[in-house]
């Protein structure tokens, strides 16, 4: 990397630590309930970015406003019919993937089908609170990505406000895209039963599965639940770090900067790690879930525990799916060579 790509990375990453750290103060003055994902909603946003960080902030908002709103409505009309609820899942999940297999507003639909999820098995577990708990995971969302979008434009980095809708066509329908969203919206319902049965997260584990399954071969998928896995060691490291600083001075302030800090190594690492940048955004994803607790739960690995084991249930069944699935490949195919010009070609007939 050059001094000037490592310059840019650092500054990128000090922005984006500047930011959690901001959002963390804002949600704890405001008493916001999930601070937590506030937090990694600022990191997620500004860290990584296909067109413009705004975009992806709403992208994020929307996806999830729509996930939010889908999950709440299967809860509290399909509680009592259980096999229903999960085959309008299934539904609606291969149709948010179609279109995410297809670039258009990907992002947002990624995010419905994950909050689609996430809602479901909320208010499966607690049908009387799933209302505001919705609405509260809603308002930590919108507050990440306000954050985010205010602290890049008060820098100056960023004042593009389009919105880059993409341009593959949905239709005709595409065999290969109907193909993998029905395999992603499968593992899922694999996963969700398999959880229930042993006791473990169903979302976490419905959320590994949706962003394992999503990628384009085995291969590719086994590798990203790697990375996943040394994502979350590596915020294990730093949250030790922390609770043993935090435990021998406990200040919020010094909470704020071990938070800033870490944010820092994961965007940096997000920035410059080629091939294992994605264990950087794991890192940074998974900091907040865990330093950033409410008073009872801080200095536990709860949500890191419950994190592993959904990362390796959701890798289980997306490696066992995937690898049963017709039309799945196992590796990326690499494309043939062109073939070379006749020996009888005329001459200027190779230029058309």
């Amino acid at each position: 990397m050059s001094t000037a790509s490592t310059r840019q990375a650092t500054a990128h990453a000090l922005l984006t630590a500047i930011a959690s750290a901001v959002c963390l103060v804002l949600a704890e003055v405001w008493h916001l309930k999930h601070h937590d994902l506030a937090v990694w909603t600022t990191f997620l946003v500004m860290s990584q970015y296909s067109h413009t960080s705004f975009q992806k902030g709403v992208e994020r908002v929307a996806g999830r406003g729509v996930g939010i709103l889908a999950g709440l409505v299967l809860t509290t009309w399909f509680d009592g019919v259980p096999l229903v609820a999960l085959g309008l899942i299934a539904v609606l999940l291969t149709a948010c993937f179609y279109i995410y297999f297809s670039g258009r507003l990907a992002y947002t639909f990624l995010q419905a089908g994950l909050y689609l999820v996430a809602v479901f098995q909320i208010g499966h577990s607690d049908p009387t609170g799933v209302v505001s708990e919705a609405w509260a995971l809603f308002g930590a969302v919108v507050l990440g990505v306000a954050v985010a979008d205010i602290v890049n434009w008060l820098a100056g980095v960023e004042g593009d406000v389009s919105i880059e809708l993409g341009t593959a066509p949905l239709f005709p329908i595409r065999a290969e895209w109907v193909n993998q969203s029905l395999m992603l919206a499968v593992t899922v319902l694999v996963t969700l039963v398999v959880a229930h049965a042993v006791d473990l997260p169903p979302s976490q584990s419905a959320i590994s599965v949706l962003l394992l399954t999503i990628s384009p071969h085995l291969q590719a998928l086994i590798q990203k639940g790697e990375l996943r896995i040394v994502g979350l060691a590596l915020a294990i490291i730093w949250s030790v770090v922390t609770f043993l600083l935090i435990g021998a001075l406990p200040f919020f302030p010094l909470l704020a900067v071990l938070l800033f800090a870490g944010q820092f190594v994961a965007t940096y690492l997000t920035l410059t790690g080629g091939t294992y940048a994605y264990a950087g955004l794991q890192m940074g994803l998974v900091v907040p879930m865990v330093i950033v607790a409410e008073p009872g739960e801080f200095g536990t690995f709860t949500v890191a525990i419950q994190r592993f084991e959904g990362i390796l249930l959701g890798l289980a069944a997306s490696v066992i799916v995937a690898g049963l699935w017709p039309r799945f490949p196992l590796a990326e195919v690499q494309p043939l060579p062109p073939p070379p010009p006749p020996s009888t070609a005329m001459p200027g007939e190779m230029d058309v």
